[in-house]
């Protein structure tokens, strides 16, 4: 961030922390819910060899929307699934791969060590996730079954400079269920199977989890709505506030008039009251600039700004000056963030709009801050045919209505700390001792009948921590370094093994999507785009040797392409 900015109007959330300055109410799981909840969840705490030991729920607002049930997530299994998956995926990234980056001796801390330990931790995180909700939709009595689609993700988004994109993550189309409605999806689904849509950012703030830093999580969010358009996985402008406003076109508003507009529906007395969030990138500073000097606070973090979004405008949450964290407003990030962020926020009677933003002229290192605040809308033609694929072409700017058929349908979203978050104080990273085999984490959550908590829960490891730590890995861990027979062997004796092979077919998917084309309950491998990633340094040599031998020893997961 620039030295000329005035630090009590312009400040990093780490330097100035937000706190609670209310109590969220108690509730502490007895013997008999605790017992209930090992019970409902048995298959899922069974491959990871654990059982729940306490559980408190914190309750940060209780206000109901009035506007939604909770629909087919009435079925306690499936929501609190959600809750689990988060739980578990931040668990093992903390295990396996929190802090990773600065163990190394430093002549490894290198840009491209960087990146591989950030696609082993989104690899780690996207396995788990993907694994909890297969386990659970799989065990489903008749009556209560669910098939669960993703449609809001990234991943395959280069990042110049920075990441050769195609991160593992659970890719838009997969499908979680049984396999009898995976394989019938988009043909026929009897009535008493539903179908939930699922967003999912598998880790945010990705660099702060290989650092150690603050605030990194896994996100996941159901809803019982279907999804009527798939973002782009490029930049979006976003203005976005923790009480309605009215919606207008970003193109005829601007930076001011826009911050004013947000204060007036806080009912601000002074629109030196708002605070505005942005990410510390180079592009931001002209908008920031402007609002300091209208007397706006612009309180910023190095990375990440899905947090942001699910408590801003919450009762009580203040920076040291007495603001809230109230909005964004022109602030500039990543599609899935605000598509996974804007229905938790919607729910708790918010309001977000976004505007889709051009990458290639962001990500340029050779022009000033002001030249590309102003070339952010400089589309290429790769790019407009992006908006166009995704019908964007004739509105410039969207809302949840253009993204979400139901945005009230019954819903949940689940964040689960990897590390001690700034945005929720309280709100710590996982802990473990590998001695006892006792593991602590904190999940966030919000429903969509508006309703707020943090859950902490304490696990405990029923045989030993290092069985349960082998147990929250990617089978890629085991496929490290082998080769030729070796590599084919490994392989096969894990396909010969039902929990193994259901593991390995999840991480296929999860780490080679930008290859295939679902059909069905089968894939198409494309052998060009598998090239072309591993050209681009997203995947190596081994990987394809992986996917070559994969197609030998499980056709029936493939089609031919021809």
């Amino acid at each position: 961030m620039e030295d000329n900015t005035d630090k009590k109007l312009r400040y990093n959330i780490a330097d100035q922390r937000l706190s609670f300055k209310g109590k969220p109410s108690e509730f502490k799981f007895d013997e008999d819910r605790i017992i209930e909840f090992n019970h409902r969840h048995k298959a899922v705490l069974n491959n990871y060899d654990l059982s729940l030991e306490s559980c408190t729920i914190w309750n940060y607002c209780d206000e109901q929307n009035f506007n939604s049930n909770l629909g087919a997530l009435r079925n306690r299994r499936v929501r609190q699934s959600v809750i689990l998956s988060a739980a578990m995926s931040a668990i093992a990234v903390a295990m396996h791969g929190r802090g990773s980056f600065f163990k190394l001796p430093q002549d490894q801390q290198t840009k491209d060590t960087k990146n591989a330990l950030k696609r082993a931790n989104d690899r780690t995180a996207a396995q788990v996730m993907g694994d909890v909700l297969q386990t659970t939709t799989e065990t489903l009595p008749v009556g209560e079954e669910v098939i669960i689609e993703s449609a809001i993700t990234e991943g395959v988004r280069v990042k110049p400079g920075l990441e050769a994109g195609g991160n593992p993550t659970i890719a838009v189309g997969a499908l979680f269920g049984k396999e009898e409605h995976k394989a019938e999806y988009g043909l026929h689904r009897t009535h008493s199977v539903t179908l939930l849509s699922m967003g999912n950012d598998v880790i945010d703030g990705t660099t702060k989890s290989v650092e150690g830093s603050h605030s990194s999580f896994t996100a996941l969010m159901l809803t019982e709505s279907g999804i009527k358009r798939h973002l782009p996985d490029t930049y979006v402008q976003r203005w976005m506030a923790g009480v309605y406003f009215d919606e207008f076109n970003p193109r005829e508003m601007d930076t001011l008039e826009a911050a004013e507009l947000i204060a007036g529906a806080y009912d601000l007395k002074r629109v030196e009251d708002l605070s505005v969030y942005f990410l510390d990138r180079k592009r931001h500073y002209p908008p920031m600039d402007i609002l300091n000097k209208a007397g706006m606070a612009t309180p910023y973090d190095k990375d990440g700004d899905l947090m942001p979004a699910l408590v801003m405008g919450m009762r009580g949450l203040e920076f040291p000056d007495g603001r809230g964290l109230r909005s964004m407003c022109g602030e500039i990030g990543g599609s899935a963030e605000w598509a996974v962020g804007v229905l938790p926020l919607t729910w708790r009677g918010g309001q977000a709009i976004g505007m889709l933003t051009s990458q290639s002229s962001l990500t340029r290192k050779d022009l000033p801050a002001e030249q590309l605040w102003r070339e952010r809308f400089n589309f290429n033609d790769e790019e407009f045919m992006l908006m166009q694929d995704a019908r964007f072409q004739r509105k410039p700017y969207f809302t949840v209505d253009d993204i979400v058929e139901e945005p009230f349908a019954g819903g949940i979203s689940a964040f689960g700390a990897i590390t001690d978050n700034y945005f929720v104080p309280e709100m710590k990273g996982v802990s473990y001792n590998e001695d006892t085999g006792k593991i602590n984490v904190s999940v966030f959550v919000i429903n969509s009948l508006g309703m707020v908590d943090m859950w902490e829960m304490k696990y405990t490891c029923r045989n030993s921590f290092n069985e349960t730590s082998k147990r929250l890995t990617s089978p890629k861990v085991e496929l490290e370094g082998a080769t030729g027979k070796e590599l084919e062997k490994k392989i096969g004796d894990m396909l010969g093994n039902r929990r193994q092979r259901d593991k390995f077919q999840m991480f296929f998917n999860n780490e080679y999507y930008p290859a295939l084309i679902p059909v069905y309950d089968r894939a198409v491998v494309l052998t060009k785009a598998l090239d072309a990633l591993i050209e681009r340094g997203a995947l190596n040599a081994a990987d394809r040797e992986i996917v070559n031998i994969t197609q030998k020893l499980a056709t029936e997961w493939f089609m031919n392409s021809d």
